[in-house]
């Protein structure tokens, strides 16, 4: 038992090593950095010193980290319903449709995701400039008002249409391979009794889809809080607010203003703020 034991061992010690270099240690870096806050001493510059908790008690009293917090909620009541809505639409005509249309309409579905998001972005950065959108171009010859896809109150949701059309195709396969594990033999026996195909889609599709739904929506919502890309790449293009997001104002903090400490104290918050929403979720999905 033993030697199996340091034959498991030496055959987990890459992984573990990466793992501890690059994902443990940061995250007890930034917690120990997180103890500290700046301070200026006399005249001299600022100074890092041992402050505690101080910097957890400053964050939970940010106003622009606590409006990230609520951009990110907002965010994820809306965009994560709607993307998986089309997801499993799509999904499901997906698995009645056969030969050449089907395999045309996945990889077109699909292409979306194999985008990288800084370009993705850049794109739809180019279709909602105010002055080259070819949208508001459609809109004039209608003598239609253009919008202003980047404005204050605009901007969160055009930044949820660009994670919609990189996502949803993503879990539509995903989606459509747990449908291709279904037995047929149900749908036939649901036919026999008289089944209607919305009633299979109603009482054995979507019945079954559910634990894999499920795993889906969890990784949408901790996906939800890591939203960065977007709102970087399109803040030079309009307004973006700094804290429109929780991990852009982040960022800002420690590139910008050199504040790490405090950085870290934001990233330690947000990382549990979201292991307290899925952690029981997924511990109730095991569980099943």
């Amino acid at each position: 038992m033993r030697q199996y034991r340091k034959t498991a061992l030496l055959f987990l010690a890459p992984f573990l090593t990466v793992f501890v270099a690059f994902y443990l240690t940061p995250v007890f870096y930034a917690i120990y950095l997180s103890l500290f806050i700046r301070k200026r001493v006399g005249i001299g510059p600022a100074k890092e010193i041992f402050g505690g908790l101080a910097n957890y008690i400053r964050a939970i009293q940010d106003g622009d980290f606590l409006n990230g917090l609520k951009n990110m909620f907002v965010f994820g009541v809306v965009q994560v319903p709607v993307m998986l809505g089309l997801a499993i639409i799509l999904a499901l005509l997906l698995a009645e449709s056969r030969g050449i249309f089907m395999k045309i309409c996945r990889t077109a579905f699909f292409m979306p995701y194999g985008i990288p998001s800084a370009i993705g972005a850049l794109i739809w950065g180019y279709l909602y400039s105010p002055n080259l959108s070819p949208f508001n171009q459609v809109l004039g010859a209608l003598h239609g008002g253009a919008i202003d896809f980047l404005s204050p109150g605009v901007v969160l949701y055009s930044i949820a249409n660009i994670v919609t059309w990189t996502w949803t195709g993503y879990n539509m396969i995903t989606l459509f391979a747990a449908l291709q594990n279904i037995p047929t033999e149900l749908y036939e026996a649901a036919k026999v009794d008289g089944a209607s195909p919305w009633d299979i889609v109603r009482s054995i599709k979507i019945p079954l889809l559910m634990p894999t739904l499920k795993l889906l929506f969890i990784f949408s919502v901790i996906g939800t809080s890591q939203l960065f890309t977007e709102a970087f790449v399109l803040r030079p293009l309009g307004y973006v607010a700094d804290n429109i997001t929780p991990n852009l104002y982040l960022y800002l903090t420690a590139a910008r203003d050199a504040n790490y400490s405090y950085a870290g104290a934001l990233a330690i918050l947000l990382a549990l703020l979201i292991f307290v929403i899925s952690g029981p979720f997924l511990r109730r999905i095991s569980s099943k």
